[in-house]
């Protein structure tokens, strides 16, 4: 069945009459002007999801004590989180990029011409990926010199993300260690992608989850070890497709980048919003059990990648 199209007023009734979402915090004509100015209903109501409604009663279908000041804080704390992931992905893809064409120029066995022969081959659209790039003022010219005898070098700079991961996948198949960053690779690659497009992040929170996933196992492993962390809340918070995908993530950044600096950089600003951003409206969320046991755990890894011990390690 269609729904009503709805102007932004008429969406501002429907919350507060409908679903009983309240504006004692942020009114309705300053909601008026956030809709109109800084977002849109479809994306704000999203955050909804991290809270409970009334299942029987005159209530029935409203929201438990939802402020729209609490979805528009959601939205904004999101907005960062979105931000923080692209920058950390382009820097993940940047390294992993560099990690692989340092590996074969130590590879005395492969000459950078083979391997993209039988990339293609068992990779066939990535060619034609490629090839579409024939006009892009960026990177046209490369694929015009290159286009009949591609080597890897070439290939590297022409590649999307989720194209490179598949070339990464396949230079390293054979390599146990690398094998297990593989499903780490496609946690940030699922993530960066999201952030990209602009999708939510946490507008799902709270159980049931989105999806059920299966957790990484490296990652798992690792958080088992940050003492203030128990197998029930690593398993209960790992099974949460937004969380877990972002910690392997911060997992990957750690272990992939190489440049100390640009880790401590990295650990540093996201512990800034950790700690200062995202506890600004703290009050509004202490009732929400999803949302502070989500951040308490996200806090801890985060904590834990910001000691020295980790930055500089031999």
């Amino acid at each position: 069945m269609h729904k009503l199209k709805l102007t932004v007023d008429e969406q501002i009734t429907y919350m507060r009459d409908v679903k009983g979402i309240k504006f004692n915090i942020t009114t309705e004509e300053e909601a008026r002007v956030f809709l109109l100015e800084n977002s849109y209903y479809f994306k704000i109501k999203a955050y909804a999801k991290n809270y409970q409604q009334y299942v029987k009663g005159a209530k029935l279908g409203k929201y438990v004590d939802l402020e729209f000041a609490y979805l528009q804080e959601l939205s904004t704390i999101d907005m960062h989180l979105r931000k923080f992931t692209i920058r950390i992905a382009l820097d993940i893809e940047h390294y992993l990029r560099t990690q692989l064409l340092r590996d074969f120029a130590d590879n005395h066995d492969e000459d950078g011409y083979e391997i993209v022969k039988k990339y293609f081959l068992e990779y066939p659209h990535v060619k034609n990926n490629i090839i579409k790039k024939y006009t892009n003022a960026y990177c046209g010219e490369l694929v015009k010199k290159h286009q009949d005898n591609f080597a890897l070098w070439n290939v590297v700079e022409l590649l999307s993300f989720g194209d490179f991961t598949l070339l990464y996948d396949l230079y390293y198949r054979n390599n146990t260690a690398m094998r297990k960053m593989k499903s780490g690779i496609f946690s940030v690659r699922m993530l960066r992608n999201a952030a990209a497009h602009n999708n939510c992040l946490i507008n799902r929170l709270r159980k049931p989850y989105s999806k059920k996933i299966e957790i990484n196992r490296v990652v798992n492993t690792f958080i088992s070890k940050i003492k203030d962390i128990d197998s029930t809340q690593r398993k209960n918070k790992l099974s949460n497709p937004f969380i877990h995908d972002f910690v392997v993530m911060l997992f990957v950044f750690d272990r992939i980048v190489s440049s100390d600096q640009i880790r401590v950089n990295g650990f540093r600003e996201l512990k800034d919003l950790i700690d200062n951003r995202f506890t600004r409206n703290k009050q509004y969320f202490y009732k929400n059990e999803a949302l502070t046991t989500a951040y308490e755990f996200v806090k801890k890894i985060v904590d834990y990648f910001n000691k020295d011990s980790v930055y500089f390690r031999c």
